[in-house]
C-alpha cells in the first residue's frame, strides 16, 4: 500500500525547516532508499543542496540538482523543482505546496507542512487529494 506522511511543524523559520528536510532525507538516504525532494523552484533546490553537503561535520549526504543524472539513486539524492522531471523513488519529500499529479512516482511520499495557516490550508487539499486516492496517510506533530 502507497504511504503518505505529513509533518506538521512546529515552527516556519525557513533555516528550521530545511534543517528538518535534510534530516528526513538523510533518514532515508541511510536506509539505502531512493530520495528525492521536490521543490518549488531552483534557488531552494541550490540551497538545499548545500545544506545536505554541509549540514552535519562528521558526514555529508551526496545529492544533486535536476537534471537528473544519477546513475544509482540510492547512493545520490535528487533535487527536482520541474514536476515533469520526477522520476520513480522509494521516498519523494513533497517540499511545496502543489498537489502531486502524478501519484505513481514514489512508494512513500512526506509532505512538510510549515506552521502558518496558509500551509495548513493547502495540506488540507492534498490529505484530501490522497484519500481519495486510497493512501495510508499518517500525520507527525514536530
Amino acid at each position: 500500500m502507497k504511504e503518505v506522511d505529513f509533518y506538521v511543524l512546529s515552527k516556519s523559520d525557513k533555516n528550521y525547516v530545511n534543517l528538518f528536510v535534510c534530516k528526513l532525507s538523510e533518514k532515508a538516504y541511510n536506509m539505502s532508499k531512493s530520495v528525492i525532494i521536490f521543490t518549488s523552484n531552483k534557488e531552494k533546490s541550490v540551497k538545499l543542496s548545500e545544506m545536505l553537503w554541509s549540514f552535519k561535520k562528521e558526514c555529508f549526504i551526496p545529492n544533486e540538482i535536476e537534471p537528473y543524472k544519477c546513475k544509482n539513486t540510492e547512493n545520490c539524492i535528487s533535487l527536482i523543482y520541474n514536476e515533469s522531471s520526477l522520476s520513480m523513488s522509494d521516498v519523494l519529500i513533497n517540499y511545496t505546496d502543489i498537489v502531486l499529479s502524478d501519484l505513481n512516482k514514489a512508494t512513500r511520499i512526506l509532505e512538510i507542512v510549515q506552521n502558518n495557516e496558509i500551509d495548513k490550508s493547502k495540506a488540507r487539499q492534498k490529505y484530501i487529494h490522497y484519500k481519495k486516492s486510497d493512501y495510508q496517510i499518517r500525520s507527525h506533530n514536530i
